[in-house]
C-alpha cells in the first residue's frame, strides 16, 4: 500500500486485472479462495459491502482503496454509472482524449509508485498534473 499525503489516495499496487485495470486481492476464508477488486475489498473490510452495494470511486483512481467520502464509497449500480458518465470515465478510459487505456495506466502508476509516494512519478504515469486553477481530488 502506498499512501499519498494528507487526504490523498491509498494505492494498492499489487495484482492488476487485465480486463479493467483495477487492483485485485485474493484470500482464503473457511477453506474457500476468493478474489475481489481492491476497492470492493476495502468496503468489505470497512463492513460496508452488503448485497446490492457497489464500490464507487469518487477520486476516479482505479488503484485507490481508501474508504472515505472523497475516495471509495458504498453506492448503487445506477448512482455509480451516473457518476462515471458525469466524470467522463464511462467506457474504457477515464479521460479518453488524454490517457492510455485504464489497465496500461494502472500498470504505469503501480510501477511509478513501487518505491513509495512520488508526486512527479505519479503525475507522469497517470497523465494527471495538478493545476492551481483545477486541482485534482487527491
Amino acid at each position: 500500500m502506498v499512501q499519498a499525503p494528507g487526504d490523498g489516495c491509498w494505492f494498492h499496487i499489487a495484482a492488476i486485472s487485465g480486463i479493467d485495470g483495477y487492483t485485485r486481492l485474493t484470500w482464503r476464508s473457511g477453506g474457500v479462495s476468493r478474489t475481489e477488486s481492491g476497492h470492493r475489498f476495502a468496503l468489505l473490510l470497512a463492513g460496508q459491502l452488503t448485497e446490492g452495494v457497489v464500490a464507487e470511486h469518487r477520486c476516479n483512481e482505479p488503484l485507490c482503496v481508501r474508504v472515505d467520502p472523497r475516495h471509495v464509497v458504498a453506492s448503487t449500480q445506477s448512482a455509480n454509472l451516473r457518476y462515471a458518465v458525469a466524470c467522463g470515465r464511462a467506457g474504457d478510459n477515464r479521460r479518453p482524449a488524454t490517457s492510455h487505456d485504464r489497465r496500461t495506466r494502472s500498470v504505469a502508476v503501480r510501477q511509478a509508485l513501487r518505491h513509495g509516494w512520488d508526486p512527479d512519478a505519479y503525475a507522469a504515469a497517470s497523465g494527471i498534473t495538478p493545476s492551481p486553477d483545477h486541482p485534482t481530488l487527491f
